[in-house]
């Protein structure tokens, strides 16, 4: 059993600032400690981030036997992410359709087909939302021909065309996140290409902070955590802090749920991403478990952090496979299921029902993630013992299996 443990938690794209993600954390971990019959202890709410989006908490969880004290380091860009969404609607639009032409003409789009066609479809998506948006617009401006009436009525139909595609453009933002995907991208590309100082010198200060909190610690176990596309940025923060430390360091895990990394790593302009998974996959040999589920589309379902970029020698990571309809009541599921980013997000959401997997209580609780990863489930002793019930079996092989 892990009595303490120092985790670094790497938050996916969001528009949210550290607030309201150390929030969202203590929502999650109250929903898991209830469904799991353990308390949690988190200090007085004090959201004031240490300085480049850190803010470290501690956390203390106990059950029927148990006790685990975690130190929860939040390695956050949500002020970042803040930063493009305040950018003119117009200039989100632009830069983000340069960041998807750019990854269709560098062949990193077709590498999505090869590697996990359900993410394709995900990143044709606000393409086909901004081309249908540009019909409309593009039909009205033209109705007046297309009636075999004067070309003069271009007069009114051509502004009334370009107000057409902005409302539905604003509408699409609204309901369908269109903005919010197109800074996702816009991101993304900048973090292959190096187009944004600040956060190439966030990345440099995750760094450190992990290189000397590693060097402090006396965690027995140390997990990088990462959601969505902030695994792109855990890779390279960890892979540098190892190369920083000096000496010996507890065991280092990494947990990557609902992972982007390919997302970038697929770009040829990536390539110090991909070093950093070559060093923590063959130079460093590190506990690596990559969770994915079947109804999560933004999410590369069936691929490998290191296999799917071609890396085949060292430590190859275990890939879990969990059914997020699994981790909530089905009348949370039924409304959410067709809101493919709130699935997404159920990876770090809190639980409703027990299962094999639980985000909070895998970083919380007594369980390694060596159990983990090996048991493929957090249902075992002594979790499993607090409700007084024989462990459960792992998730069926369909829906979890090991990839080595």
């Amino acid at each position: 059993m892990i009595a303490r443990r120092l985790v670094f938690l790497f938050p996916g794209f969001e528009p949210l600032d550290t607030p309201r993600q150390v929030e969202r954390f203590r929502r999650g971990a109250g929903m898991a400690a209830a469904t799991w019959d353990a308390t949690v202890s988190f200090p007085p709410r004090d959201h004031s981030p240490s300085g480049g989006g850190r803010f470290a908490m501690p956390v203390t969880a106990s059950g029927a036997g148990w006790r685990t004290e975690t130190e929860i380091v939040f390695c956050d860009f949500g002020d970042l992410i803040l930063d493009y969404a305040a950018r003119p609607s117009l200039r989100r639009l632009i830069l983000g359709a340069r960041a998807l032409a750019d990854f269709v003409a560098t062949g990193t789009f077709f590498r999505y087909c090869r590697v996990s066609w359900r993410y394709a479809l995900f990143f044709l998506f606000p393409i086909v939302v901004l081309l249908a948006t540009l019909a409309a617009g593009v039909v009205v401006a033209l109705l007046p021909l297309m009636l075999g009436r004067s070309g003069l009525h271009a007069v009114w139909s051509v502004p009334l065309g370009l107000v057409v595609t902005a409302g539905l453009t604003a509408r699409a933002s609204r309901r369908l996140h269109l903005l919010t995907a197109m800074d996702d991208w816009a991101f993304a590309y900048d973090l292959c290409r190096g187009g944004n100082a600040a956060l190439d010198a966030r990345v440099a200060i995750y760094r450190r902070t992990m290189a000397d909190r590693l060097a402090a610690t006396d965690a027995q176990e140390v997990v990088v955590a990462a959601h969505s596309l902030g695994a792109s940025l855990a890779v390279v923060a960890l892979a540098g802090a190892l190369a920083e430390v000096r000496g010996r360091h507890p065991e280092i895990a990494v947990l990557t749920v609902g992972s982007s990394l390919l997302k970038t790593a697929l770009h040829p302009a990536a390539q110090t991403q991909r070093e950093a998974v070559h060093t923590i996959v063959v130079d460093r040999r590190l506990l690596w478990c990559d969770v994915q589920a079947l109804s999560d589309p933004i999410s590369f379902y069936r691929s490998n952090p290191a296999t799917s970029l071609g890396i085949t020698d060292g430590r190859t990571p275990f890939v879990r496979r969990i059914s997020l309809r699994k981790l909530v009541k089905p009348e949370t599921f039924k409304r959410v299921k067709r809101n493919f980013f709130r699935l997404h997000r159920q990876f770090v959401y809190g639980v409703e029902r027990r299962s094999s997997f639980s985000f909070h209580m895998l970083l919380l609780g007594p369980l390694s993630m060596q159990t983990f990863t090996e048991a493929g489930t957090i249902d075992r002793p002594p979790l499993a013992e607090t409700l007084g019930t024989a462990a459960a079996p792992a998730a069926e092989p369909e829906m979890m299996d090991a990839v080595r």
